[in-house]
């Protein structure tokens, strides 16, 4: 090393018979008109922000002062449930400022561990960095990752009479950093119910930094369901997303080794691929999950969508509202909820609040009691008689 900016902290270089190291001044607690070196108090987390204090001296050091001072706060963090010293990183620039106490408020990440120094700083000089505070790390814990977004697919080719297309997705921001990718995807054929169902579910794990996959050998003119789920890793357990789902069919790959632009821009706001993907009972309440395939515009940027539902016949007439049920998501699978037993409800889902002309409709059929306790078994008691 040959420069004072190699040198950590207030060390300067200092040369000598063999070679240089960095030393601290040994005048430096001494001289007089320099800031007095604070003391950091320990971090205190109140609601939603930290709060940092140290102490600006005291005695004649710190009165004889001439002139403003300021204070330079830095953190130091490391990732992971336990604090570990050895795997802290350098120490960052968190702030400047002329007060003794700080609240920071969406600065640090959950699942950190931070430390924390200051400087005080006059036209004069400083006498160095504080001592650093006892470790810290926010109450609230890392979440899991968000789902991946803005998934689309574009055909890439046709062989040997399969096709291969490529699955896209951006990047989710997370309190953790992303460990993997898994994708998943599946033909859907119908069941003899009518329903979709999957006869395959194949997967793969994707790299961190590569946001594609190219999948082969899909079949020719079918529907295919494909999901994405960002990984996350924290200490030794593993936090996972919600899977984010698209359809595609096959059927309408023409163009390949290029994106279906005209499709993209100016297609209808017809909502394509509604469908159901399964109907669930848990703790007496009936759920069915629908999927749709997002608008060509909403590749781009978030959509909303307007889901409505309605009994249309119903075994107990009594269970058929007038108006039905509506909500607003931005996501292309949603859960109809307030389901009765033996009933078949119509369903729309429209990028638009109205309801005049729908711009996709599907019919449910929920079974009757003894099909759920049936699928239910012996572990979970259910009531028949209340619901029917």
């Amino acid at each position: 090393m040959q420069r004072d900016s190699q040198c950590d902290g207030t060390q300067r270089c200092c040369r000598h018979s063999c070679g240089s190291t960095c030393s601290e001044p040994t005048d430096l607690l001494t001289i007089p008109g320099l800031p007095a070196l604070p003391t950091i108090e320990e971090p205190k987390e109140k609601k939603r922000s930290v709060v940092i204090r140290w102490s600006d001296g005291v005695g004649d050091a710190a009165r004889a002062v001439p002139g403003p001072v300021f204070y330079v706060l830095e953190e130091q963090h490391h990732l992971g449930p336990k604090y570990e010293e050895m795997r802290l990183g350098e120490w960052n620039l968190l702030l400047r400022t002329n007060k003794t106490k700080v609240s920071l408020r969406n600065a640090l990440k959950p699942g950190r561990w931070y430390r924390f120094r200051v400087a005080a700083v006059s036209s004069e000089g400083t006498r160095g960095f504080s001592a650093p505070s006892s470790p810290f790390t926010p109450r609230r814990g890392p979440r899991p990752p968000p789902s991946p977004k803005k998934l689309k697919v574009r055909p890439v080719r046709e062989n040997n009479g399969t096709v291969t297309v490529r699955l896209e997705w951006k990047e989710p921001h997370s309190d953790l950093p992303v460990l993997r990718y898994k994708v998943f995807w599946s033909r859907r054929v119908k069941g003899l119910g009518g329903e979709l169902d999957s006869v395959l579910v194949n997967h793969q794990t994707v790299p961190k930094d590569q946001n594609y996959i190219e999948i082969k050998d899909l079949q020719p003119n079918s529907m295919y369901f494909l999901q994405v789920q960002t990984i996350s890793q924290f200490g030794l357990g593993k936090l996972r997303s919600d899977k984010a789902s698209i359809f595609y069919n096959t059927t309408s790959t023409g163009r390949f080794e290029s994106p279906p632009e005209p499709l993209q821009k100016r297609d209808s706001k017809k909502i394509r691929g509604l469908s159901l993907q399964k109907i669930v009972w848990y703790n007496g309440k009936i759920k069915a999950r629908i999927a749709w395939q997002p608008l060509p515009s909403v590749y781009e940027q978030p959509g909303r969508y307007y889901v409505h539902w309605k009994a249309i016949k119903c075994h107990n007439p009594k269970k058929i509202r007038r108006e039905g049920l509506t909500a607003i998501t931005e996501d292309t699978t949603f859960e109809l909820y307030e389901l009765n037993y033996r009933c078949i409800y119509k369903v729309n889902v429209n990028s638009t609040p109205r309801l005049k002309s729908p711009d996709s409709e599907l019919t449910v059929t929920v079974p009757g009691c003894e099909y759920f306790k049936r699928r239910v078994g012996n572990t979970t008691v259910v009531n028949c008689d209340e619901h029917n």
